[in-house]
């Protein structure tokens, strides 16, 4: 059989969610049928991985353009390389990528669905400019014939709300990236990243930005006495500064940006994430998987994975909710509560079980194309 040229289309291969989603959709293809391509519209920076994927046999072509040369050449280099490729499937991640995916000819075109526009890129950037790449985003989307919602809360709110129609295909984890750290105790990893022994360690992991409400976070961690519990964050973003300014306390530790998650999952005992807005998260399947108990802010995302009856969901913003939480969540016996959290993860939300389905759409895609 004929392999399908599959081209995946980027900006760069910056860590990030989509990516690290990508990254789960290519390790589970069965190479035997597919011939891989990934194209980054801009060079790679900081946090890349593009050595992951390379390790995954991929070919990388990398435009290098920044965003005002891209916006006048891409388009076409693009057209260029699918001709001289015989590229088959272009398959388009993000803003920049799905505008360009959504005017390519003579190919089979999908796009993942990663969040809602109209609420994260507000939520993000203000009201004008967050409407304004909102609404390019959902017209471009809305010219790509295989549409994917990472999520059934996706899936449903650009249906009810553009009338656009989509599969629902979940993301889930690579579970072996956050096996590694099995062999190290606890203390070790603590030591190790120069975190306390001896005390209850709860975990903020993603950007420092308004959607994520570190604030919220922060504020009611300051209002949480127990003197034997501490806060890490990691991530970094542009509250960052502002935040560590604002809240100066040996409770709470900044780390910054970090590219070892896996350790500070072992490394800790519960996690927080008190978001306004999520496609499905991967930083609350990643804890979950590795152990910790889960504080969750009371969104859809969050209850698609956890259930609507989980515990330790609070009201989004609610600083007295959370911090009720996470009394809570310290004074109860949490072993059930983590092995089922565990068993979720493997069951529902893995990486391999979401590259299979993407397999299928890519396959019965293109076959009945040649019809």
């Amino acid at each position: 059989m004929k392999k399908i040229k599959i081209l995946y289309l980027v900006s760069t291969l910056k860590k990030c969610g989509p990516i690290n989603i990508l990254y789960g959709i290519i390790k589970g293809l069965d190479q035997e049928l597919f011939d891989i391509t990934i194209l980054c519209l801009s060079s790679e920076k900081k946090m890349s991985m593009k050595i992951q994927f390379e390790n995954l046999g991929c070919r990388l072509i990398n435009l290098n353009n920044s965003r005002l040369k891209g916006a006048l050449k891409n388009k076409e280099r693009v057209n260029k390389i699918l001709s001289s490729n015989q590229i088959d499937v272009v398959h388009s991640h993000g803003l920049r990528a799905d505008m360009i995916n959504a005017d390519l000819k003579s190919v089979c075109r999908f796009t993942t669905m990663h969040n809602f526009p109209g609420e994260d890129y507000v939520l993000q950037y203000g009201k004008i400019k967050g409407s304004i790449m909102a609404n390019k985003h959902t017209k471009a989307i809305a010219r790509i014939e295989y549409r994917i919602a990472c999520s059934a809360y996706i899936n449903e709110k650009f249906s009810r709300t553009y009338n656009l129609k989509s599969n629902c295909i979940k993301n889930g984890i690579v579970t072996g990236l956050f096996q590694n750290n099995l062999s190290h105790s606890k203390t070790d990893l603590r030591k190790a990243l120069d975190l306390p022994l001896n005390k209850k360690v709860f975990l903020v992991s993603g950007s420092l930005i308004k959607r994520k409400e570190p604030e919220t976070i922060l504020k009611a961690f300051d209002q949480f006495n127990d003197n034997d519990a501490i806060l890490v964050l990691i991530g970094g973003g542009k509250l960052e500064n502002k935040l560590k300014s604002k809240y100066k306390s040996k409770r709470i530790i900044f780390k910054g940006v970090v590219t070892n998650v896996s350790d500070y999952l072992h490394a800790c005992d519960y996690f927080i994430s008190a978001s306004s807005s999520e496609g499905l998260p991967n930083s609350v399947m990643e804890s979950m998987y590795s152990g910790l108990p889960v504080v969750l802010s009371d969104i859809d995302s969050h209850r698609e994975i956890v259930g609507p009856s989980y515990p330790f969901l609070f009201k989004t913003s609610s600083v007295s909710g959370l911090k009720k939480k996470l009394s809570l969540i310290t004074k109860l016996d949490n072993t059930s509560l983590i092995k089922s959290n565990s068993a979720l993860i493997i069951s529902n939300f893995n990486a391999e079980n979401m590259a299979k389905q993407y397999q299928k759409k890519y396959l019965d895609q293109c076959r009945s194309s040649e019809k």
